[in-house]
C-alpha cells in the first residue's frame, strides 16, 4: 500500500464534493412522488423506543462531526482513497433501497411552540429530513463506514469515532426518523463496504516481542537480572 500523506486541500476537495453528491442523490430521491408505507418495516418494538428530542444532538450534529473528523483524520492517501470509493458504494446501494424499499416512519411530528431548545432543534431535523428514505440508513452505514476505514489509519481516533457512530445510531431510533431495521441494515452495509474498501490489503500485524537470548557468562546474567527477566535465585 501506497504510504503517501494525503494534504488537508486534497481531502477536503474530495470530501466535500462526495457530501454534496450524497447529499443530490438523498434529498432528489426524498422529495420524489413515490408511494410509501409506515407499516413495511414498522414493529412492536419501533413502537416501543422512547422519543427523546435531546438525542437530535447525536442525530445531526455528529453526523457532520464524523464526517469532519474523517476528513481531517486520515493520513493515508490510500486509505482515504479506498473510503471514498467505500463512501460511493454506499451511496449507490443506499439510493436502490431507497427507492424500492418504500417504507415511511411515522414519526409524532412537533409544532410550536416548542418546550425546550432540543425539541426545537428536533423539529429542524424533521423540516430537513423527511420521513422516507430510510431502509438503509445512511446515517449509520456511510458515518460507520468512515469510522470503520479510519481504524486502518488511525487506531484511536478510529474507536472515538466508531463510538461516536454507535451512539448517532441509536438516535436514529430514539429521534424515530429510523427503524431497528433500518439501522440493522446500515451497520450490514458499514461492513459491506469497509471489506470493499481494504480488499487486496494485508491484515494488521499485531506487535511482535523479540524474547531478549540468555547470556552465557555470569556478567551477562547479572544484566538479565536486573532487567528482571533472568534468574531470581
Amino acid at each position: 500500500m501506497s504510504d503517501r500523506v494525503a494534504s488537508s486541500a486534497y481531502k477536503w476537495t474530495l470530501g466535500l464534493t462526495a457530501a454534496a453528491v450524497q447529499s443530490l442523490f438523498y434529498f432528489g430521491i426524498g422529495h420524489l412522488e413515490l408511494h410509501r408505507s409506515t407499516e413495511l418495516l414498522r414493529t412492536r418494538f419501533d413502537d416501543a423506543i422512547p422519543f427523546w428530542t435531546w438525542t437530535s444532538w447525536f442525530y445531526l450534529p455528529v453526523y457532520a462531526a464524523i464526517f469532519i473528523i474523517a476528513i481531517t483524520g486520515f493520513r493515508s492517501r490510500e486509505l482515504f482513497n479506498r473510503a471514498l470509493k467505500a463512501v460511493g458504494l454506499v451511496m449507490i446501494v443506499g439510493a436502490v433501497g431507497h427507492v424500492f424499499v418504500r417504507a415511511e416512519y411515522p414519526r409524532p411530528v412537533l409544532h410550536p411552540p416548542y418546550g425546550d431548545f432540543s425539541t426545537a432543534f428536533m423539529a429542524f431535523v424533521q423540516q430537513i429530513d423527511r420521513p422516507g428514505n430510510v431502509f438503509p440508513s445512511l446515517h449509520v452505514a456511510q458515518t460507520s463506514t468512515l469510522a470503520f476505514i479510519l481504524y486502518r489509519d488511525r487506531p484511536r481516533l478510529g474507536v472515538f469515532t466508531i463510538v461516536l457512530g454507535a451512539l448517532l445510531a441509536l438516535s436514529t431510533l430514539t429521534t424515530k426518523q429510523h427503524f431497528i431495521a433500518d439501522m440493522i441494515s446500515g451497520y450490514a452495509l458499514a461492513f459491506a463496504a469497509r471489506a470493499f474498501a481494504l480488499r487486496g490489503l494485508p491484515a494488521r500485524q499485531p506487535a511482535v516481542v523479540v524474547p531478549m537470548p540468555r547470556a552465557a557468562d555470569s556478567s551477562a546474567d547479572s544484566t538479565v537480572d536486573h532487567l528482571g527477566a533472568g534468574k531470581t535465585g
